[in-house]
């Protein structure tokens, strides 16, 4: 029993120090988890976090609220280890949420939401004092289930849009309101001193969330751009999508817009592969724009939108042409009909009076 009694102890004094040496563990695991696995597989740990997210909230906020701790050994070790167990998880599931989004994230448009992500995920793990308070501890509970939800329900159903999000937000904040009613049940007078500040705060990540979505911040996961780029002409064959390119820049100019050197009168070609899983099916549209410098505004030149189906592992191929590209600069969103940015193509137009050289490429 002493020996119970020091290491019980001794978690409590070193609590920081374990929950970093858990946190690390934890990501390195995301990592692999949601990198390797396949997207049913992570969906499934995924689940467990969150079940085990709430078992054990739920476990530290009833042990807290109806039992003296020191009236029996199991209540003394589900004290000590109910809230550590809540830390891992919600830290685990921020994570892996923030790896997910990140695959399926344009860092151009979708940076304000990956960055309040990042942010989430700091905090819960500098503000380690806070995560006794439950209001701090179920607020992250409910931010880590809507996220989960945000791509879930489009994963089930097939589909993404509005309506589809809208439908996302209904499941997790019915979800979290039974839950709280649980916490209320088990431990009113603990639950009624943070009630106010649980509604407030969730609310917030609610407004918060559903703005991300309506000015397309937050990126249409469960589409992943696989494969993009311009080129001077496409053709669909037997073998696949056959495709005229400029000779490949050098590595050390990846970050700048490519140069694409148009002749008068020739046309040129986006092209995309998205993935999207086996029962996905929605459509993806090309925004071709150009820079106007006197407006320095970006003018929408055309928008071609075809159907999406998923199960392909290198992505849904497609493509589009514009005419008469005028020079300067361009770029081609691959995006959902909502809007939602999947990738984006930069690049200079230059003309020329005769065509560059190109080599063939098998996609």
């Amino acid at each position: 029993m002493s020996t119970l009694n020091s290491v019980l102890g001794w978690i409590r004094r070193n609590e920081r120090r374990l929950a970093s040496v858990v946190f690390v563990a934890g990501f390195a695991g995301d990592l692999l988890t949601f990198t390797l696995l396949d997207l049913s597989f992570a969906n499934l740990v995924f689940v467990a976090y969150l079940t085990l997210a709430a078992v054990a909230t739920f476990l530290s906020h009833t042990i807290s609220s109806r039992f003296d701790t020191e009236d029996a050994v199991w209540r003394r070790v589900l004290a000590v280890l109910a809230p550590l167990a809540a830390q891992y998880a919600i830290g685990a599931l921020l994570s892996g949420i923030l790896i997910f989004y990140t695959k399926s994230a344009t860092l151009a448009v979708s940076w304000p939401f990956i960055a309040m992500l990042a942010l989430v995920f700091l905090g819960n793990e500098v503000f380690r004092g806070y995560r006794a308070h439950l209001a701090f501890q179920t607020v992250l509970f409910f931010f880590t289930l809507y996220a989960y939800a945000i791509f879930a329900l489009p994963l089930a159903i097939g589909e993404i849009g509005p309506w589809i999000f809208l439908g996302s937000t209904a499941l997790a904040s019915a979800a979290f309101m039974a839950f709280l009613g649980l916490l209320a049940w088990v431990g009113w007078e603990r639950f009624r001193k943070t009630i106010r500040l649980i509604a407030v705060s969730s609310a917030g990540v609610v407004a918060v969330l559903v703005l991300c979505y309506f000015t397309s911040i937050i990126p249409p996961i469960p589409l992943t751009l696989r494969d993009s780029g311009i080129y001077h002409n496409v053709q669909h064959t037997k073998e696949g999508y056959v495709l005229l390119a400029e000779e490949e820049r050098p590595w050390g100019e990846f970050y700048m817009p490519m140069t694409i050197h148009r002749a008068p009168g020739t046309p040129l070609y986006a092209f995309s592969a998205v993935f999207a899983p086996g029962t996905f099916s929605t459509v993806v549209a090309h925004e071709w724009e150009w820079y106007n410098p006197d407006t320095k505004k970006w003018v929408r030149q055309s928008l071609v939108a075809f159907p999406l189906s998923g199960g392909r592992e290198g992505g849904y191929r497609g493509y589009s042409q514009i005419d008469g590209a005028r020079p300067g600069s361009w770029r081609v969103s691959i995006q959902t009909p909502s809007g939602q940015v999947i990738g984006r193509i930069r690049f200079e137009v230059v003309e020329t009076l005769t065509g560059p050289a190109l080599h063939t490429e098998l996609r």
